[in-house]
């Protein structure tokens, strides 16, 4: 089935008015910095305020109190409390221009989305996130209206919402972050069956959504072997929502939760010391990369399968059951087939990764430019030392987890960092060990510790050297990691 496009397709309604995208794009406090005379200024700034109020008033006696007459006033006072950073009287009036917006457009406009993402933008200012996860229902509502049930546009709205709870995962409440990330995983789940829904079962556009779900498991499993409280709480919620099957999965380790006098909130994890706890859900990961292979295959792509087996290797390294050997060998023979020449193919797999990589990529150029990405962001002043560029942490209670990044740059949050720049061998399993502190900001034993005792935590991709995994010492990377808010 192809994807509607009826949302983006749909004429605008008659709202084109010039003063609709003032009231979109709100005006940010450093504006009114270049003024010469404050006190004049902000005497003025009054006056205006008044005056548009007073027509407001004016307009709402006249016309009524949802004429769309009163827009054009309510703009320009938003305009001006935006500049003054009073984004709580900003968040007042934009409620107000929705109402009145709802009732001359319908409850299922979707000219009201940019005014809702302009709402969740302020919003954020505000430190509401909860009112934030309010208005991206409300967007995922206006999107469902406006397109079919089984289509491209929903499937983002929902990703938003996703994307969403895991920016504001240590935001708010601690006893919400298991929550946040249980309700981010359904999300996920949703995702990939509407995303068959949409594309069938066999459609190359499905690769993108498949690897969405493995990543977000993958996540998962990551959150579970940290060392604080919170992978206790993760644990808990999953062995209530899910049972202990999948974390029970594997060749080693478990969970017990047989006495009825223990009860669910008490799960004892019982892993040895090399184990990876939650391996069913990594499992369940790799079959989602499975099914990528299997249309690649299907497709008689090539390229595709080759990039499905980095993958696959790359979850069997996460799982820590081996190097990913005999998937990075078939990757790199099916490359070859595909055109892609050895001395590329030797570039990309002499430079160690940080697993689980965050995005599919069906083209071996594409992952080239990512890794060559996030390499560059710090450049090495050590002849002949590799450094790996950059690995930012989720959050110090979640140390050896890539911060996820939402796709809609309205949705990230950045929060003040530590940095540590970090040198450590990688083994032939990608793990890491030697571990020395080379710099950190600021210079505090307690972030110099925190940054040394995450690399150990981080699982890489291997450095290969034909079709071999080796050893390899002394490499570099710049660790950074939000400070607890």
């Amino acid at each position: 089935m192809q994807p509607s496009m009826g949302f983006k397709s749909m004429k605008r309604p008659f709202y084109k008015s010039p003063f609709l995208i003032s009231a979109v794009i709100l005006c940010l406090p450093f504006l009114v910095s270049g003024q010469t005379n404050p006190i004049s200024t902000s005497n003025e700034t009054l006056r205006d305020l008044q005056r548009y109020q007073e027509q407001f008033e004016d307009y709402a006696s006249e016309f009524g109190p949802f004429d769309d007459r009163l827009l054009e006033p309510l703009a320009s006072m938003i305009n001006i409390q935006a500049e003054q950073g009073n984004f709580a009287e900003v968040a007042e009036l934009q409620s107000r221009e929705l109402s009145i917006m709802r009732m001359n457009l319908g409850f299922e406009n979707p000219e009201l989305v940019p005014l809702v993402r302009s709402m969740i933008e302020v919003q954020q200012v505000l430190g509401n996130y909860e009112v934030v996860s309010d208005h991206l229902e409300h967007i995922r509502f206006l999107v469902a209206s406006n397109s079919d049930t089984q289509s491209e546009e929903l499937l983002h709205a929902i990703e938003n919402q996703a994307q969403w709870l895991l920016a504001g995962f240590y935001l708010g409440e601690e006893r919400r972050q298991s929550d946040k990330m249980l309700d981010a995983r359904d999300l996920y789940r949703e995702m990939y069956n509407l995303a068959e829904d949409i594309y069938g079962e066999e459609d190359p556009l499905l690769y993108p959504w498949y690897y969405k779900r493995a990543y977000n498991l993958a996540l998962l499993v990551q959150l579970l072997n940290t060392e604080d409280n919170l992978s206790s709480q993760i644990l808990r919620d999953l062995v209530r929502s899910d049972g202990p099957t999948l974390l029970e999965h594997g060749r080693r380790g478990g969970v017990i939760s047989t006495s009825p006098f223990i009860g669910l909130g008490r799960q004892i994890a019982v892993v040895d010391g090399e184990s990876v706890l939650g391996e069913g859900y990594l499992r369940q990961g790799l079959g989602f990369i499975n099914d990528i292979f299997d249309i690649a295959e299907e497709q008689g792509d090539l390229e595709a399968q080759a990039m499905a087996q980095i993958y696959r290797g790359d979850f069997n390294v996460l799982m820590d059951r081996s190097s990913g050997r005999r998937q990075y060998n078939e990757a790199q023979s099916l490359l070859l087939q595909a055109g892609i020449s050895q001395q590329e193919i030797d570039a990309f797999f002499h430079i160690p990764m940080p697993l689980p990589i965050p995005e599919f990529y069906s083209r071996f150029s594409d992952l080239v430019v990512y890794q060559q990405s996030i390499i560059g962001e710090v450049r090495s002043t050590q002849e002949g030392v590799l450094h790996l560029g950059t690995f930012r942490a989720w959050h110090e209670n979640a140390r050896a987890v890539l911060k996820p990044v939402s796709s809609d740059p309205l949705l990230r949050i950045g929060l003040p960092q530590f940095q540590v720049d970090l040198s450590f061998n990688i083994s032939s399993r990608g793990n890491v060990s030697s571990v020395d502190v080379l710099t950190s900001i600021p210079e505090d034993r307690r972030v110099s510790r925190e940054g040394a005792r995450a690399i150990r935590e981080i699982k890489f991709r291997p450095f290969y050297d034909g079709d071999r995994a080796r050893r390899i010492r002394d490499v570099q990377i710049r660790y950074l990691f939000a400070q607890q808010q």
